[in-house]
């Protein structure tokens, strides 16, 4: 069997998206830089503009036992946030308009988001994630 993993979008409209991302442990290991956000699926905007990119506008969490990177894609992902073990928590980036632009992070950048998980392995690891994202085109 593999790890329980899901990947929801909740809300979307032309500028923000929110999503909601969990995982169960069954008997897999961790996550390696895996995409979340494919900013390429996103809907466009009324000009028909594609997506490029996404800004971290709130984040809330719930870590059992491992922690997660949310990564910004490029040749050498960036760390936007590190979610530590055994911890919830909220963070609001709104009042400075949220994390910078997956797009103008990295060398080569995307715009998508990864997780990387580490410590992964027992029953009852998991996280969940809630992220509400600013679309940027």
């Amino acid at each position: 069997m593999a790890n329980i993993v899901t990947t929801t979008k909740l809300s979307e409209n032309v500028n923000e998206v929110v999503y909601a991302f969990q995982l169960q442990y069954v008997d897999a290991g961790d996550e390696s830089a895996l995409l979340k956000v494919d900013v390429s699926g996103l809907d466009p905007n009324s000009n028909g503009d594609a997506c490029t990119g996404v800004k971290i506008l709130e984040c809330t969490w719930v870590i059992s036992t491992m922690t997660v990177q949310v990564l910004a894609a490029a040749d050498t992902n960036v760390i936007m946030l590190h979610l530590t073990e055994n911890q919830s928590g909220y963070v609001d980036f709104r009042s400075v308009g949220g994390l910078p632009n997956t797009k103008t992070l990295g060398t080569n950048p995307t715009g998508d988001i990864k997780f990387t998980t580490t410590g992964l392995g027992a029953a009852g690891d998991s996280y969940q994630i809630v992220m509400r994202l600013k679309k940027k085109y």
